[in-house]
């Protein structure tokens, strides 16, 4: 997840590097903006390993810095997984998750296919037999 993310902003920082003037008279600002830039990133990498995501018997908790969610999994419509190519490759995904009083976004948490199974199951274990 860490690794990603740095890649994502390298990739940013190199690519708007292309269109500034860098010479010995200003690389003292380029440094304060990278410095500035990873900071940012630094804070922003805390926040997504924050998020938690707790499995109970009738109940999905999401929890990072901020808030936390409860989630009945008999009030889940729809679970779904994306993931893109940088995800794909550290082995990560997107869970989403929809319900009729919203829609939830879990990014890039460590074990993520693990969790959506087991969602699933819970899902399918609250659900009444047909």
């Amino acid at each position: 997840m860490i690794e990603k993310t740095l890649i994502k902003i390298t990739i940013l920082v190199l690519i708007f590097s292309l269109f500034l003037e860098i010479s010995y008279k200003n690389i003292l600002n380029y440094l304060i903006f990278l410095g500035i830039v990873y900071l940012s990133a630094a804070f922003y990498l805390l926040y997504k390993m924050s998020v938690k995501v707790d499995l109970n018997d009738d109940f999905l908790y999401i929890r990072n810095f901020f808030r936390s969610r409860q989630i009945k999994y008999k009030n889940i419509d729809e679970i779904f997984t994306n993931s893109g190519f940088l995800q794909r490759r550290f082995g990560l995904m997107s869970i989403y998750i929809i319900t009729r009083s919203g829609n939830y976004l879990i990014k890039d948490i460590p074990d993520s296919e693990r969790i959506f199974k087991e969602i699933e199951e819970k899902i399918r274990e609250s659900r009444p037999q047909e």
